[in-house]
């Protein structure tokens, strides 16, 4: 007679895994900016005061604009990377609860930078990275607790 373990947990799919890396990157380096650019914003604004057009990538940009957002702009986005990071973890370990809390913070990051950044257009893009992100974590739903 075989002995099953009832504590059996199941494992973990890769492409859940590989989907939750992709997370812990952008919710934690997006946690880290938005923390630093709030913590030290008003250092950020003397210098982009100073020079306020940035080339990234190609891409002109002046920061002046974004330097003339309320702080908490960015406490705000912060904080739900982060809220976003710990959804993460928490399926990274099976539980159920990190979905909520990543659907939850991905929602509220669509709309947050609309109330702050009135003329933004719709953010169709990240809208669309955040329903593909959170429809695949819904499909491992199952395995959670």
């Amino acid at each position: 007679m075989e002995i099953q373990n009832i504590n059996q947990h199941p494992q973990r799919p890769s492409v859940l895994t590989f989907l939750l890396i992709l997370t812990f990157i952008g919710s934690g380096m997006t946690f880290f900016s938005n923390s630093v650019i709030y913590i030290m914003f008003d250092q950020f604004k003397a210098v982009f005061s100073q020079h306020p057009d940035m080339e990234m990538m190609g891409v002109k940009m002046n920061m002046a604009e974004y330097m003339n957002l309320n702080p908490l702009f960015y406490l705000l986005q912060g904080l739900l990377s982060g809220l976003a990071f710990a959804g993460a973890v928490f399926m990274w370990n099976l539980k159920k609860v990190g979905f909520h809390l990543y659907t939850t913070a991905q929602i509220l990051m669509l709309i947050i930078p609309k109330i702050f950044i009135h003329h933004l257009p719709f953010p169709l893009f990240p809208l669309i990275i955040s329903f593909l992100f959170i429809y695949l974590y819904y499909k491992f739903i199952k395995i959670m607790k």
